[in-house]
């Protein structure tokens, strides 16, 4: 491991986080020195993420000539911060975020920063900020000058002041939730890249049978079964798009959709995907399984050698009755 954090920031559930400094030591110093820099005058700043090396060397060549509004900010790597801590600035007042690149920048970090600005920018476009607010240059000398002048800035009147967490989508959570109140624009959602963390889960209830495999493979709960109905629930919040649920349905009924729904509440509410009636046993009538499930199973053993007559039957019964069943028959024949 090389330190350079990109792992963590492209994790989409937090699994794996910066071991130093954490995600909260990181927004608490920032968010304490944009207070800072307010109370002592001033304003519009703008953040300039770099790396403790060649970063440094490239700001350090042009300090002279840095706007006053420019807050350099020495990190590990410029990939050790993701969408967390850019929207956190933001959200904290930071009129915008420069991430500075070099060449040395390894283009595994390079396409992760990119990634997730899409996702970042679309967000902001969402709520009807300019998503130039948020960039990413490896330019250097007069030409990182003449774009940290000419970048677009964000007013945000009324700067956040949620405490630094550990938890990478609370975060995020928070600082879209307080940037979407301060918004001129409020839509109720917005479509993102095809790589995004947030997304809703598309059933097609013609072929879906209630089997829920996919409930066993959801990695982050989004995706629930019903307590004694049978039922598929869904937990946009949870959903980070990994796609395990539309690799595991055998019958190729999910789909997964990006998307960021603004409104929490509606966005953290259980829904439901589908339900059936249950199937109730042919001999004692105790509901066993769905109906789509009996008739899917009895449909495709009709034709079965082995499945022919009570054998055939016995598929729309419960465990207990179809081991009575069989077990008559065997008496019946011994006999």
């Amino acid at each position: 491991c090389q330190g350079a954090g990109s792992c963590a920031t492209a994790c989409p559930t937090g699994a794996i986080s910066y071991g130093y400094p954490r995600l909260s030591d990181s927004l608490n110093r920032l968010r304490v020195m944009l207070q800072t820099y307010r109370d002592s005058g001033g304003s519009d700043a703008v953040l300039l993420f770099h790396d403790g090396e060649a970063g440094h060397e490239a700001v350090a060549a042009v300090a002279a000539l840095l706007p006053e509004h420019v807050l350099p900010l020495a990190v590990e790597e410029t990939g050790s911060v993701g969408m967390d801590t850019w929207l956190s600035a933001l959200a904290y007042g930071a009129a915008a975020v420069i991430l500075l690149g070099n060449s040395r920048t390894p283009p595994a970090v390079d396409n992760e920063i990119r990634s997730q600005l899409g996702t970042a920018h679309a967000l902001l476009a969402g709520m009807g900020y300019s998503p130039d607010a948020l960039l990413y240059t490896r330019q250097q000398g007069a030409d990182l000058v003449a774009t940290m002048n000419g970048v677009s800035l964000l007013v945000n009147k009324q700067p956040a002041g949620f405490a630094g967490l550990d938890e990478k989508r609370t975060v995020i959570r928070l600082a879209v939730d307080h940037l979407f109140d301060a918004a001129a624009i409020k839509r109720p959602l917005v479509t993102l890249p095809t790589n995004a963390p947030f997304g809703e889960v598309l059933l097609d209830q013609e072929r879906c049978t209630l089997c829920l495999a996919c409930v066993s493979q959801c990695p982050a709960n989004a995706l629930s079964a019903g307590n004694k109905t049978p039922q598929l629930g869904f937990i946009e919040a949870n959903c980070v798009q990994c796609g395990l649920c539309c690799r595991t349905c055998p019958e190729d009924a999910i789909a997964i959709s990006p998307r960021y729904l603004y409104d929490f509440p509606t966005r953290n509410t259980r829904r439901i995907l589908y339900e059936e009636e249950p199937y109730p046993c042919i001999v004692c009538g105790k509901a066993f399984a769905t109906r789509s499930v009996i008739e899917n199973i009895t449909k495709k053993m009709q034709g079965h050698a082995l499945f022919q007559g009570a054998a055939l039957q016995r598929i729309k019964m419960c465990e207990d009755c179809r081991v009575r069943d069989i077990y008559g028959d065997e008496g019946a024949d011994a006999q």
